[in-house]
């Protein structure tokens, strides 16, 4: 009986332990899922009382390794493709953004990825990166302006 105890102990340690190490890939081209993106944000209202839903947000290419974050996409309204890369060590880097550059620091939280950022003026975003059970990347930004929800999928 003890050893059997003793046993079942040390599989149920290990799966812990293997459950830890396996952490969640976000690698892939991922496009705007915008229903569950309205869904989950309050819409606001312009100066004329319309209500008006989250804007549709840019298709992006995750390249997730076991120490960086690479996120490309498109800058604005040029179309210019830009990656901005991340190392998951929570250390603050100057990064090339879509704006130029910024200061950044990225780590792990649990099974999410978190990006803070001061841009210009020292205006602090934090991006969180996060993936459901239903394979749905969820992209939530705060910023001053307040915190918002996009949802994307492979």
């Amino acid at each position: 009986m003890g050893r059997r105890l003793a046993l079942t102990t040390l599989l149920a340690a290990a799966l812990v332990v293997t459950s830890h190490a396996q952490k969640t890939s976000f690698s892939g081209a991922w496009t705007i899922d915008q229903a569950a993106t309205d869904a989950a944000n309050t819409p606001t209202k312009t100066a004329g009382g319309r209500l008006t839903t989250m804007p549709t947000g840019f298709p992006m290419t995750i390249t997730h390794t076991a120490d960086s974050f690479a996120i490309e996409r498109r800058a604005g309204d040029t179309g210019a493709r830009v990656t901005t890369t991340y190392k998951l060590d929570g250390i603050e880097r100057e990064v090339r953004t879509s704006q130029g550059t910024a200061k950044a620091k990225a780590w792990w939280d649990g099974d999410k990825i978190v990006i803070e950022t001061v841009g210009a003026g020292s205006v602090t975003t934090t991006v969180t990166y996060a993936i459901d059970k239903g394979g749905v990347l969820w992209v939530e930004t705060k910023s001053p302006q307040g915190t918002t929800k996009r949802a994307f999928r492979k």
